[in-house]
């Protein structure tokens, strides 16, 4: 009997000193019996501190917590056990230290009094290290939040862990319809195409990596997108990151700006091509070479100011009125000679220009020769629209009065040529000039539905 007790006594002894976990032993006064070197490790004491000792003394009163009181009050108070009673404290030897305390009475067969078998877990570095994780976590969360950019992270089997809020608001969805699913079943199965399947399935186990793959959908939430794709393995974590990019208006500004440099590219071409046309018509036409430098000089900044007023109007396009009143304001001293009505009409830039030379070249010979170069002179420059066989036309009349002409000596010069054969080409109309005894009349008239889309 006694050997089975020595043998007993001997284990419970060697299983103290064994084990790892801080042990204290305490009778039944709260002093220290026994502490295992686990506990001298830990919290940096040597037995001769210990032994002995009413344990909130120990370490000049750092035991001496609240929460230890509580749990010993309870052993002393007739409880066999308490397991897991979290204390938290600051020592001044080892710095803050997370515990489970779990506390057992043993009574003793004989008539000695009662131990406590005190097990201290530190849970510090684990708590600290799950603190750091959710903080991490945390930050990853808030991180991808605030990326503009929808993100999306899968397991390994391509379900949804979690998207970011930028995801949420592009693809106008809930998380509860999101995470959880396979990313080929979200939405309309906007993702389940052959191509991606491939690059999730295939080739991202591979080079870790994929970039800028498109995908162009008609998202039922929000209508026809394109996106571009980048994604990541995580192999750490058993995750993939996908970034998705909505470049659905980049693509559209390309596209204009494409449009727009094509339209430059016309547009700049015409305008050489008038240039050249105005030279040659110019020098055809003048008797001299300072004739000629007055008259080109004077085109040229016709069609300078018609191109200033062109890329000034956010529309890309003119009114029939704005052109008038700004070749007139070039030449006309008195504003009170000319009598200016019509309606709203837009002219396209190919028009613009076309109707610009033929009013300059009017306003230059009234200056020169008729209405404006006359005390007596007025003119009338009037326009309206109208419906024909289902086309609206446009119908612009000059006409100069108090102006004696003799008309059978009119000569038709470069104004003459411009008007009758130049332009009812460029407007598909027909443009008429008439010398009347007092007055040029000029009509022109051509088609606005057929160059509203040019």
């Amino acid at each position: 009997m006694k050997s089975h007790k020595e043998f007993d006594s001997r284990l419970a002894e060697a299983m103290i000193v064994t084990v790892r976990l801080p042990l204290l032993v305490l009778n039944a006064e709260l002093r220290v019996e026994r502490a295992n070197p686990a506990f001298y490790d830990l919290f940096k004491v040597k037995p001769g501190q210990t032994s002995g000792r009413l344990i909130y003394d120990l370490g000049d009163g750092q035991w001496n917590i609240p929460a230890l009181r509580h749990l010993l009050e309870a052993i002393l108070g007739g409880e066999e056990h308490v397991e897991n009673y979290r204390v938290e404290h600051e020592f001044e030897d080892t710095g803050l230290r997370i515990m489970l305390l779990n506390a057992r009475r043993i009574e003793s067969e004989e008539a000695r009094p009662y131990l406590i078998l005190l097990a201290i877990n530190d849970v510090t570095d684990r708590e600290q290290a799950r603190f750091e994780l959710e903080g991490q976590k945390e930050y990853a969360e808030k991180l991808s939040d605030s990326v503009r950019e929808a993100m999306i992270v899968l397991g390994w089997d391509l379900r949804v862990k979690h998207a970011n809020k930028t995801f949420y608001e592009v693809f106008q969805v809930r998380p509860e319809e999101t995470e959880g699913q396979m990313i080929y079943d979200l939405g309309n199965g906007q993702w389940n195409g052959p191509r991606l399947r491939l690059l999730l399935e295939d080739i991202l186990p591979k080079e870790q990596s994929f970039d800028d793959y498109e995908v162009e959908h008609d998202f039922e939430t929000i209508g026809r997108r394109t996106m571009l794709l980048n994604a990541r393995r995580l192999n750490r974590l058993n995750l993939v990151l996908l970034a998705i990019r909505d470049v659905t208006e980049k693509h559209r500004i390309e596209a204009q700006e494409r449009a727009r440099m094509g339209e430059l590219q016309h547009r700049v071409k015409n305008i050489l091509a008038n240039v050249r046309a105005l030279f040659a018509l110019s020098r055809r036409h003048s008797a001299t070479v300072e004739d000629f430098a007055t008259s080109f000089e004077d085109r040229l900044a016709s069609l300078a100011r018609t191109q200033d007023l062109l890329v000034s109007n956010p529309s890309d396009s003119v009114t029939l009125g704005e052109l008038v009143r700004l070749e007139l304001s070039a030449h006309a001293r008195d504003k009170q000679k000319a009598v200016v009505q019509g309606p709203l009409v837009d002219l396209p830039p190919r028009i613009t220009q076309a109707m610009a030379m033929a009013i300059h070249e009017l306003v230059t010979n009234a200056a020169k020769y008729g209405a404006l170069s006359n005390e007596g002179g007025s003119i009338e420059v009037r326009w309206l629209t109208e419906q024909r066989d289902g086309k609206e036309y446009a119908v612009f009349r000059w006409r100069e009065r108090g102006v004696p002409i003799q008309i059978a000596a009119t000569k038709k010069g470069f104004g003459s040529q411009i008007i009758e054969h130049s332009l009812p080409y460029a407007l598909a109309g027909t443009a008429q000039l008439t010398f009347h005894s007092d007055g040029v009349e000029c009509i022109i008239e051509f088609p606005l539905s057929e160059h509203q889309d040019s």
